[in-house]
């Protein structure tokens, strides 16, 4: 009479287990059959993150007028480390795997490798002139530095930490991006106007987009490949090219000022520093509208989003502070203080690093045996010598130098070394005083002929600061 019940139990306890075991096999079934679908491309969170940064990630801020780089807590906000780096330190990236920090010293013209796991700086690489923007493809093998000073990129192999090529561009490079699939980089080249699509495997440039209208500075990339998002300095727009057809398709009005970009890790927002206005425009990426403008305070350059898009991380140059967004509210929700002039951020998965497309082909075989001191063949242009170069103007604000030495001048502005104009001084009667207007990135008149002796006047009209800088 007992055993009746017990053979019952028995029973149902097999049937559910022979149940849940066919539901698993379905279930497995079909997330293979899901798998085979989109095995040609899949946008995945890249799996060489580290978990537990990916949870709380180090926001990583350069501090150019201090040579600093202060480490964040993103958790806490507080402020874990300060390392001491090269000489006026502009952009930073994080590695796709999250192990280190490229930050790339303008001033020295290196890069500051910092280990994220005991905050400090396990090598420097000598790089390019004047180098500014730095990313890696999503697989992690390749850093490329690009050096805006003598129009070429830096490329380095990340596990070896050693530069393997240069590769020339268009003038003036400024930043660049990854494909997901790291097949490609492109270059944005801010007085040509255009972006170098550079081979990833035979590391040279394979195409130019032209017509990429105007002054293309930064850049980034939606997670499936199909667009870019280039900031236009003078037009005070984001440019949308498509990938495919190589062409600007469309361009989107934001605030004023040269602009840093950044997208959400599911694609969905863009998020959008303008120095000239004091804002963060938001975008819906799908529509392509903007949704909002939020006022940060003086001066914010640099932008990185949290992997779980759930914060944007400003630096304020002009009031040496980081603004944290709520990306819910989209309100700003917390400032934490900075060194000198905090000019750039960056923490593990942005910029496009947390994704990258698998692809059902064979992998891409990168050649690692390219010599570090291969350089392009063209001859340089003659050494020009420094004169002065000015104080960074405010609105309004002038800066006057007498030319007495005869001879040809090259001007151009530090912050923004596109922007050039030339003076010819000759023997004759001193002139009277020539102005020149410094309005939407552009010296006007940006050709002078003078008599020796005679001043010259530049006053700034734009809405963020500039510098004379003149070279002989």
């Amino acid at each position: 009479m007992q055993k009746r019940p017990l053979i019952f139990f028995s029973m149902l306890v097999l049937s559910i287990l022979l149940l849940l075991g066919l539901s698993a096999c379905n279930g497995e079934q079909n997330s293979q059959n899901d798998n085979n679908k989109k095995k040609d491309a899949t946008v995945t969170v890249n799996k060489n993150l580290n978990a537990k940064n990916v949870q709380s990630p180090p926001v990583f801020v350069n501090n150019r007028d201090s040579n600093t780089v202060q480490i964040i807590d993103s958790a806490t906000r507080n402020i874990i480390k300060r390392v001491k780096v090269g000489k006026h330190p502009t952009y930073v990236q994080v590695t796709p795997d999250g192990n280190y920090a490229y930050v790339v010293n303008s001033g020295s013209a290196d890069v500051s490798i910092i280990n994220t796991k005991s905050y400090e700086v396990v090598k420097n690489i000598p790089v390019g002139k004047s180098p500014k923007g730095v990313n890696f493809t999503t697989d992690g093998k390749f850093a490329y530095v690009i050096n805006e000073g003598e129009d070429s990129v830096t490329v380095i192999d990340v596990p070896k930490m050693k530069i393997i090529t240069v590769i020339k561009t268009g003038r003036f490079p400024h930043n660049g991006i990854s494909s997901p699939d790291s097949s490609e980089f492109y270059v944005t080249n801010t007085a040509s106007n255009s972006i170098s699509v550079i081979d990833t495997e035979s590391q040279s440039v394979t195409d130019t987009i032209e017509g990429v209208k105007d002054f293309p500075h930064n850049i980034t990339i939606t997670p499936n490949g199909k667009t870019l998002w280039v900031t236009l300095t003078k037009s005070n727009a984001i440019g949308i090219v498509d990938v495919k057809t190589r062409k600007m398709t469309e361009t989107i009005p934001v605030g004023k000022g040269h602009h840093v970009i950044d997208l959400t890790n599911d694609g969905k927002f863009a998020y959008v520093a303008n120095i000239g206005d004091d804002t963060v425009t938001v975008i819906d990426a799908e529509s392509k509208k903007v949704l909002k403008s939020i006022q940060v305070g003086k001066g914010p350059h640099g932008i990185a989003i949290t992997p779980d898009n759930k914060e944007v991380y400003i630096p304020v140059t002009e009031e040496n502070k980081l603004v944290v967004i709520d990306t819910k509210t989209n309100k700003a929700v917390q400032t934490i203080k900075t060194d000198a002039f905090p000019f750039f951020t960056a923490t593990i998965g942005s910029r496009g690093t947390a994704y990258f497309i698998k692809k059902s082909m064979e992998e891409r075989h990168h050649s690692h045996e390219m010599e570090s001191d291969k350089h392009d063949d063209t001859q340089p242009e003659s050494a020009k010598t420094l004169v002065i170069s000015s104080p960074l103007l405010k609105t309004d604000k002038s800066y006057t130098y007498t030319f007495n030495s005869i001879g040809e001048y090259v001007i151009h502005c530090a912050p923004h070394p596109y922007m050039t104009m030339k003076i010819n001084v000759k023997d004759g009667k001193k002139m009277r005083e020539q102005t020149v207007e410094i309005k939407n990135y552009t010296y006007t008149p940006e050709t002078l002929e003078i008599a020796s002796g005679t001043k010259v006047k530049w006053i700034n009209k734009d809405t963020v600061m500039h510098n004379v800088v003149i070279e002989k």
